[in-house]
């Protein structure tokens, strides 16, 4: 029965990457990166994660405590109280999606933290529906200002592409572009063609070496006092190796919308 062999499933993965030429770089990754799972290895990852959820609750903030010390009122409303039509209008498009992207970024803190920062140009990994992505163009264009750039791979052997961000509305895409391609093609190059940047936020690659990938890139190009924000960072110790390289004390809080999982955040030094 197709699904039943781990093979098969990777086998087909490969095969649709290999008939799109703009992702033969990713291929080509994927086949090095190719493993078989097995019922010891789920349970050595499930074993990691369960450290590092222990290590994030370990070094846990409040997140009214950890929003003050950037300088942002915690009684701050939600970005549903704030823009109700926007809301509406993301969760009835969501709805519509014929399958689940994801789950969603902590909106409120997204929001919140581009609002404050203030943040001007920020870059982000992963839209899925665009929760994310809709929570920063709505503080971009509460302030007139600034722009976003989204980089999302492109959903392997998935025939509804056309939901990446469908949870953004029309008037808000004016400050918004979106690439789809992997991190590693699509990441360098458009850093490097801003120079520098306010805030990253990251929610694409769970693996380690995605993340710290991520984070390094991103890390070279933000300005002082900048923000990078990681989601679900309770999968691997990248983050927490991550902030160590950097010599920062990581924030850590819990995310709203998801019990049990959580969002880091390192400032850069002035």
């Amino acid at each position: 029965m197709t699904g039943s062999n781990p093979w098969t499933s990777k086998v087909e993965t490969l095969s649709w990457y290999a008939r799109r030429p703009q992702l033969y770089r990713e291929f080509i990754r994927r086949v090095a990166g190719f493993r078989v799972s097995s019922t010891r290895q789920a349970e050595r990852d499930e074993r990691l994660r369960r450290e590092v959820r222990s290590w994030c609750e370990g070094v846990l903030v409040d997140a009214s405590k950890a929003l003050g010390a950037l300088g942002i009122d915690p009684n701050i409303p939600t970005v549903a109280e704030l823009f109700p039509n926007e809301w509406g209008y993301a969760e009835r498009s969501v709805a519509a999606c014929p399958f689940k992207m994801g789950g969603p970024a902590d909106v409120d803190l997204l929001f919140h933290l581009t609002r404050s920062l203030p943040a001007e140009t920020v870059v982000e990994t992963g839209v899925a529906n665009g929760w994310s992505s809709l929570a920063i163009l709505l503080a971009l264009n509460e302030r007139g200002n600034g722009r976003l750039v989204s980089i999302d791979m492109p959903y392997a052997k998935n025939p509804h592409d056309q939901w990446v961000g469908c949870a953004v509305p029309a008037y808000a895409r004016t400050r918004w572009e979106l690439i789809r391609l992997p991190d590693r093609d699509a990441l360098p190059r458009k850093l490097e063609e801003l120079g520098t940047i306010d805030m990253f936020h990251y929610d694409s690659d769970k693996s380690y070496r995605g993340r710290r990938f991520g984070y390094e890139q991103a890390w070279a190009h933000l300005r002082p006092n900048g923000l990078l924000v990681s989601d679900d960072i309770e999968d691997n110790f990248a983050f927490r190796d991550f902030a160590e390289s950097v010599g920062l004390p990581p924030v850590v809080v819990k995310k709203s919308v998801k019990a049990g999982n959580f969002a880091g955040l390192l400032r850069r030094p002035p």
